[in-house]
């Protein structure tokens, strides 16, 4: 670049100690959409933190409400504000130099990011900003997040090679009537010049976009058109390829190199630690715009909705309860894989079920907010929500204890909580 020197740019390698993670994810935007926009990610994690997940809705005095994960090991990510602004994260490689402005550096929060936005828009003129003066604030320094409103979606990408300069970074969008699908690789040209090595996850993208565009043009056959969100939930429990039992085989669960291919990795070093997907509804976005969560590995764990309009998250989820149950869930079918596919058929079953209650809960709310009944809305979403999370909680437990009772278990396992 011409102007001032830069300093020499020098390889960072990342270890399993950082929050370093591979994480494929996609926007529906628009008319490749059931209802809603929508975005999503499955995150592969190198350390089971996930399972001390806490899930926060923060009332901040002045801006939006909006979501909030912490974890002791992982700071804090905020995914969804009441204006249907959603998020999702990405790491890159990238080689990548220390900060060399003058002054204090000041990197925008998530937090501050999401209770000032009102459109995915002006959360990415805040961003952008701010990257181009200090940077990303990601421990390697590298990395993208999707962001998607009821209107339109953006990918965002930064590496910290360079510092006052915009091109750190780069915005994609708006994405509008279409899937986007992306993982753990720059997609801008100017961005892979400093990408380390070519990048990961394109037989996850790979795999992703087919899964996606299999239904992106149902419009023009059936008479409801679009992504479901159920099946946009499925996508996220793919094994593609490769059985998870012998994903366990290998550091990351697969390799990219033999043609492996999957969204629900089950690694001995990585493994697919969990998954949101943001529903972001047209009207009362400050009641319907939706997390979806789950508090363990897809495949294992249902997608737990969460709406913005609640009065306050169920006390399983705001403590890391529910997350450390799905987790020894995880562990004990490691013993007993033939059980694999039944769990996880029945979590798909309770996921449509729970999105058909949903959407009817969605029109009798719309209701009672339309005639200024706004507090009795809020509290049939916080029933609602409780009694879903609270019944998988209960299936959760049940099957675990199950599991656990089986005599190869018994003897070595002892209570469930020592899995």
């Amino acid at each position: 670049m011409k102007g001032k020197s830069q300093p020499r740019l020098k390889d960072r390698n990342l270890s399993l100690a950082e929050p370093f993670y591979n994480c494929t994810g996609a926007i529906i935007t628009g008319t490749t959409s059931f209802k809603g926009n929508m975005l999503g990610q499955t995150s592969d994690l190198g350390i089971p933190y996930w399972k001390n997940v806490k899930i926060e809705l923060v009332i901040p005095p002045k801006g939006f409400r909006y979501f909030r994960f912490t974890n002791p090991k992982m700071g804090s990510m905020s995914p969804l504000n009441e204006k249907g602004v959603g998020v999702t994260w990405y790491f890159r490689g990238a080689r990548t130099i220390p900060y060399t402005g003058s002054g204090k550096r000041r990197c925008i929060t998530e937090d501050e990011l999401l209770s000032q936005a009102d459109s995915a828009r002006i959360y990415v003129d805040l961003w952008s900003e701010n990257v181009t003066k200090y940077g990303t604030s990601l421990p390697n320094g590298a990395g993208a997040r999707l962001v998607v409103d009821p209107q339109e979606g953006y990918l965002l990408e930064a590496a910290n090679w360079v510092y006052g300069n915009p091109a750190n970074h780069a915005i994609h969008g708006p994405i509008a009537d279409q899937v986007f699908v992306h993982a753990n690789f720059f997609v801008d040209k100017a961005l892979k010049q400093v990408e380390t090595g070519v990048g990961m996850g394109y037989n996850r993208a790979k795999r992703l976009w087919h899964l996606l565009i299999d239904r992106q043009y149902d419009s023009a056959m059936t008479a409801n058109p679009g992504i479901s969100l159920p099946y946009f939930m499925s996508c996220f429990k793919d094994h593609g390829n490769v059985p998870p039992e012998d994903g366990r085989l290998n550091q990351g669960g697969l390799s990219e190199e033999a043609g492996d291919f999957t969204i629900c990795r089950h690694g001995f070093g990585l493994y697919s630690a969990h998954a949101h997907v943001c529903a972001v509804p047209a009207d009362h976005t400050d009641l319907f715009s939706c997390l979806w969560l789950t508090l363990g590995q897809p495949c294992l764990s249902p997608f737990l909705p969460i709406y913005i309009g609640i009065n306050e998250v169920p006390e399983a989820l705001r403590t890391n309860a529910a997350a450390k149950i799905f987790e020894q869930l995880r562990l004990a079918v490691e013993y007993h894989p033939e059980y694999r596919q039944e769990i996880t058929h029945f979590w798909k079953i309770f996921e449509i079920q729970s999105v058909e209650e949903s959407l009817a809960l969605e029109l009798d709310t719309a209701v009672l907010a339309n005639n200024g009944k706004l507090s009795e809305a809020r509290k049939r979403l916080t029933d609602f929500v409780e009694k879903t999370s609270s019944r998988a909680l209960s299936v959760a437990s049940q099957l675990l204890a199950d599991i656990v009772g089986l005599p190869c278990l018994r003897k070595q396992a002892g209570q469930p909580q020592d899995i």
